[in-house]
């Protein structure tokens, strides 16, 4: 009986523990500039970014806050983000 109120205080704790634990945002920024893109990490977690163009695919990562500009490629194809 004790055991089984002992798991269940700790399950408690644990589980509020979680509820407050804060949001992860995953999310960039892309704003064109001339010959390329400016990428800005504007969620709340570091990240890598992929960015995929005719010259080839090119990876970055990213603190919060952090922006990179990719320059001299043709419009990219597509870019993409994972959190680290």
């Amino acid at each position: 009986m004790k055991a089984t109120f002992l798991i269940c205080c700790i399950l408690a704790v644990v589980l509020l523990g979680l509820s407050c634990a804060p949001e992860v945002t995953l999310e960039i920024s892309v704003t064109e500039v001339d010959n390329g893109v400016m990428i800005k990490n504007v969620g709340n977690v570091d990240c890598l970014v992929f960015v995929s163009s005719p010259e080839g695919e090119q990876q970055f990562g990213l603190s919060v806050s952090e922006s990179v500009t990719v320059t001299d490629i043709a419009e990219p194809l597509e870019v993409s983000v994972v959190s680290l």
